[in-house]
């Protein structure tokens, strides 16, 4: 292209960019800040117009011209968030999904098996490893396509929407296969953005054994397919959404964010081996001289930075030797151990800093299931103070950690709330008095002591437990009603089932299996002869028990039970 018709396009795209920029100016859509308002008053005064009414492009300042740019994005912006909405995204994802795994995912729900067990069972039979290994690439070609194509609309949605409050999941490929991330935290988030696990593995389907890269292949469907009605809602946000990092998408993404992560890891590097480093090469290179393992447990000085695993045992020599084995340095075809620790100082700064960027370009908080991951999410908040500060005082982030602790402790129940009664608590509005129960008490907490999320999943615990002890002296409350009716406890009968509310609302009761005797069948009163008194019973019941925490105690009641 010449440098004349280069420049004819450019004039092109910028008087287009002015036709929207004075559309949004007379909209009122345009803000410009009070110290900026002279100087672009100014500007505007500086364009002239030709005879015909054009704009004259040479008359137009720097200072207009950025802002047209800046502007045309917005509007491009909107425009392509009209042409397709975050449920449709996600409505082509999970199709694409479907459309290579459900076969599969049907033959796991009918052997109620796993994700982890499928996938590990398939990957050892070779023809099934086979063929499945040589559909990798097209298979990933279409999953990276797709994104390229919606991927930053998916984000625009939810950057654009304010008053959602979004967690981001983030410290390993995917959420643990045997809960459902949703769960424990989607009783307080709006929406929780996962990663797309296939974008995440690339690393893995490249270097790593057919056998391996096959298992992930499996599992991964498995697991995000357990998600498709929570992520394909027919009525407002998702609960869940599944995105890709863009990083992983974009050119240069992944060299942006390790070399952003650089600084985190010497830090890291100077306290394990107890001397500075002035640059990532000279760690590097220290590194990869401790090819033995004894020289290698010679240069640590502390100890308790070394981490591979928060579930492994044994010495730090069993650990370091049972880490050699694993597939990260055969995938590399090297032996040193000292290079294991340089991976595990870059490779989790790296993720820890593609969490916090991810959560705050979606201005949300950021989720970590898994505690190894935890563990230096903290240490890279202890190496920026200023991140520390933002985070460790963030509520969000201490009820969210909360929540992942409590399910896998104390409250087994709420990792395992069913899709259908999360979104059934949404649709009768309950999520934001759930949400209050949770938070109370929890500001002054991280006010006093920012990074103990120990003393907040206390606090968080003794929420819930004093919102169900309340739920339940209401239900005996109603129970203790001594009202009687053709010889019946009405209080106790329908508090315990015996009147179907929906029934009796409708003035057409059911009865139910509370009123049979051992071994005789009792009259039933129609409801229309119990006194009205009666029947508000039937109405404070439902109250109760349609509450937000009595939807939730139902749900915890069916788990444990």
């Amino acid at each position: 292209m010449s440098l004349e018709s280069e420049q004819q396009d450019y004039e092109e795209r910028l008087r287009y960019r002015l036709k929207i920029l004075s559309e949004q100016l007379k909209a009122d859509k345009v803000k410009i800040a009070s110290h900026l308002a002279e100087g672009f008053e100014e500007s505007f005064r500086n364009i002239k117009y030709d005879e015909s009414g054009e704009i004259i492009l040479e008359s137009v300042d720097g200072r207009i011209r950025s802002m047209a740019l800046a502007i045309e994005h917005f509007d491009t912006r909107e425009k392509l968030k009209k042409e397709i909405s975050l449920v449709e995204i996600q409505k082509l994802y999970f199709d694409l999904i479907e459309h290579n795994f459900d076969f599969i995912y049907q033959q796991m729900l009918k052997a109620n098996s796993t994700p982890h067990h499928i996938a590990e069972f398939l990957s050892t039979k070779a023809d099934f490893v086979d063929n499945m290994f040589e559909q990798i690439p097209g298979f990933m070609d279409a999953i990276i396509s797709f994104w390229k194509q919606v991927g930053d609309i998916g984000y625009w949605h939810l950057e654009d929407n304010h008053s959602n409050l979004t967690g981001v999941y983030g410290g390993d490929l995917f959420p643990t296969h045997d809960e459902n991330i949703a769960s424990k935290c989607g009783i307080y988030t709006d929406t929780i953005v996962l990663p797309d696990p296939y974008v995440r593995s690339q690393h893995i389907f490249e270097f790593y054994p057919k056998e391996k890269a096959v298992f992930f292949l499996i599992k991964h469907a498995m697991n995000i397919l357990k998600y498709k009605n929570l992520a394909c809602v027919e009525d407002g946000m998702p609960v869940v959404v599944i995105l890709p990092d863009l990083s992983n998408l974009e050119e240069g993404g992944k060299d942006f964010i390790y070399n952003f992560s650089q600084n985190d890891a010497l830090i890291h590097g100077s306290k394990l081996f107890g001397q500075n480093f002035e640059s990532i090469e000279e760690f590097n290179e220290f590194c990869l001289s401790l090819n033995t393992v004894e020289k290698t447990i010679r240069a640590i000085k502390d100890k308790n930075r070394v981490l591979f695993d928060t579930n492994w045992k044994g010495s730090l020599e069993e650990q370091i030797n049972r880490a050699l084995n694993g597939d990260e340095l055969k995938a590399l075809n090297r032996t040193e151990p000292g290079l294991l620790l340089q991976m595990q100082a870059v490779g989790r700064m790296s993720v820890s800093n593609e969490l916090l960027l991810k959560a705050r370009q979606l201005s949300g908080t950021p989720i970590i299931e898994a505690e190894t991951s935890w563990q230096y999410f903290n240490w890279k908040l202890e190496y920026d103070a200023d991140k520390a500060q933002e985070y460790y005082g963030s509520e969000n982030l201490h009820i969210m950690k909360g929540l992942t602790d409590l399910s896998q402790t104390d409250l087994p129940w709420l990792g395992n709330i069913p899709p259908e009664s999360l979104l059934e608590l949404r649709k009768q509005g309950a999520l934001e008095e759930i949400r209050n129960i949770l938070g109370n008490n929890i500001k002054e907490l991280v006010e006093t002591n920012p990074t103990n999320c120990f003393r907040t999943r206390d606090q968080i615990l003794e929420n819930i437990e004093q919102s169900f002890d309340k739920h339940r002296k209401k239900l005996d409350e109603l129970k203790a009603k001594n009202w009687k009716f053709a010889g019946f406890d009405i209080g106790s009968w329908i508090v315990s089932g015996g009147i179907e509310i929906g029934a009796a609302l409708t003035g057409t009761p059911t009865w139910g299996l509370a009123v049979l005797a051992a071994d005789q069948l009792l009259d039933a009163p129609k409801l229309r002869e119990i006194p009205e008194r009666f029947r508000d019973l039937v109405d404070q019941n439902k109250q109760v028990k349609q509450s937000p925490v009595g939807m939730l105690f139902k749900v915890s009641k069916k788990l444990i039970n």
